[in-house]
């Protein structure tokens, strides 16, 4: 594979983390370019994992962006006062409806790829950072399955094939509960939803 090829596959993951720890669209987007001028100078022979390589690139380029003098000017500048800010909470269409789009791409990839089961233990672990006794016991299996279908998702996941069909409304009903169990911290009834 060429250095665009692979860039090319890792794009949207890269952005979208360009953009989360930036939050802007422009920003991340300089940075992405900036990111492929560091990957076309390095040796594919000598990088094991493009991604990690390239997240690390992305990662440490929007450290030092965030710690730029010219940022914390800008920050200074055009912050408002601490009254209003508290007063009228800002929200930016754009970015929630980039992070919508996003959790919908990633729920439907998991209803189409992971069974219930495989789902569970996979949000779980990765996304709400559960030991391994704790899935067990939610999901009532013992560790070492846990451990087991945790691998065996993440292979479902990267073989791209849709194992089973995601009705729309399956779809809604998981994002819903994920953002509710995101607000609340319910995991038993995020895992009843899966199931």
């Amino acid at each position: 594979m060429t250095h665009l090829e692979v860039f090319a596959e890792y794009r949207s993951y890269l952005f979208t983390l360009a953009y989360r720890m930036l939050g802007s669209v422009m920003d991340a987007e300089d940075l992405l370019q900036e990111t492929f001028l560091r990957w076309q100078q390095a040796s594919l022979a000598t990088i094991r994992s493009p991604k990690a390589f390239l997240s690390t690139v992305v990662r440490n380029l929007c450290l030092n962006h965030l710690q730029s003098a010219r940022v914390r000017r800008e920050e200074c500048s055009d912050s408002p006062s601490l009254e209003s800010s508290l007063a009228e909470p800002s929200i930016d269409p754009a970015g929630e409806e980039l992070l919508a789009d996003s959790l919908t791409a990633a729920f439907l990839v998991l209803l189409e790829r992971l069974s219930p089961k495989e789902r569970a233990v996979f949000l779980l672990r990765e996304v709400f950072d559960c030991e391994y006794d704790e899935i067990a016991e939610i999901i009532r299996k013992n560790a070492v399955t846990c451990r087991q279908m945790l691998r065996r998702a993440k292979q479902h996941i990267r073989l791209e094939e849709s194992r089973f069909v995601a009705s729309p409304e399956q779809l809604e009903t998981l994002i819903r509960q994920f953002t509710n169990t995101c607000a609340t911290g319910d995991l038993q009834s995020f895992v009843l939803a899966l199931a």
